[in-house]
């Protein structure tokens, strides 16, 4: 059996291209690699969203939906809720015991949100060890890999920290987990900030042709262009990364020496990208408005009972070992 590799996604909203491309195709390439164990994290998504639990409740499904339609596949891979298994709080508890008030400091989503103010419903003790959380949830599968970008390798090296004094102090061998280093592209919401749910700037994976090129029209464009026959920089334009993302590499040479050289107005070049963008999301978009309710509910059952396969016993061998009983 290969090693094992976990991930999930925070249900905070709608599911968006930026979970599409930075994650979801990632996940479809490693599910015919390795056991998979891919979770909504609504725990996780608590630390944000504690005072709009119908957002959290309403984008399980929806979140589940959304892979499904895009390919991931309920017979290759373990879905789940992260908080139908009691079993990772149990162990995240003990984590928390562990873990010296520093080592979440050091997370780079704490440091950020602290530095710059982003969301004070952010400044809660939730968010702040979400870390700690993170490891069990690695931890309680035995995962070996977690597929993150680089800007988030400093919460695998805080999971693997605390692994390693677990396995330390109690004389076990859980696994030191690995970050798994995945592409992300470069992607900004529209106005030019990162894309999120909660600034209300995303383009959502069930967005119809017309709301899709709507927004598409609202993507930030060269700023320093003077005029429509004046030579534009690719490199300084949203719209380019998008199409270096959509449109076949062909295209986006055509596009790099067309804008360069002042053949191509931003208009037709944002009518371009949402041709390619259409071709690959529509019928991502039709699918996920066949799939019912009825049809993620089973998938989720059925991921929790197998879920819980593992993760039951796993939680069973660790108690024997911590010898902390109920």
């Amino acid at each position: 059996m290969s090693d094992i590799v976990l991930s999930g996604m925070r249900p905070t909203g709608d599911l968006h291209i930026g979970h599409y491309v930075g994650v979801i195709k990632n996940w479809i390439g490693l599910q015919d690699k390795h056991q998979c164990f891919f979770f909504v994290a609504d725990w996780h998504a608590m630390t944000s969203n504690h005072e709009e639990v119908d957002v959290v409740n309403k984008s399980r499904r929806e979140y589940v939906r959304g892979w499904l339609a895009c390919g991931i596949d309920p017979n290759k891979v373990v879905i789940y809720n992260q908080s139908s298994i009691p079993e990772i709080l149990n162990l995240s508890q003990i984590f928390l015991c562990l873990t010296p008030p520093g080592w979440a400091d050091r997370s780079p989503s704490w440091k950020d949100m602290k530095e710059h103010n982003f969301q004070k419903k952010l400044d809660n003790l939730g968010f702040y060890t979400y870390p700690i959380l993170q490891a069990a949830d690695v931890a309680i599968v035995h995962g070996k890999y977690v597929p993150v970008g680089e800007d988030q390798v400093s919460h695998i090296e805080i999971s693997r920290e605390i692994v390693r004094k677990f396995n330390r102090t109690y004389k076990t061998n859980l696994p030191e987990p690995e970050a798994l280093l995945t592409e992300v592209p470069k992607l900004e919401g529209l106005g030019g900030k990162k894309m999120s749910s909660s600034l209300g700037n995303t383009i959502s994976l069930r967005e119809t042709p017309k709301s899709l090129q709507k927004k598409i029209n609202k993507i930030k464009t060269d700023d320093t262009r003077e005029g429509i026959d004046a030579p534009g920089n690719p490199e300084n334009c949203s719209i380019y990364d998008y199409h270096k993302v959509f449109s076949s590499k062909e295209d986006v040479q055509i596009i790099d020496q067309h804008c360069r050289g002042a053949k191509l107005g931003c208009g037709v070049c944002k009518q371009k990208l949402g041709d390619s963008m259409k071709e690959e999301l529509m019928p991502i978009a039709e699918k996920m408005n066949t799939i019912t309710d009825e049809e993620v509910d089973i998938v989720l059952r059925d991921g929790i009972k197998k879920a819980k396969k593992v993760i039951v016993p796993n939680w069973e061998n660790l108690q024997e070992k911590i010898g902390f009983y109920k």
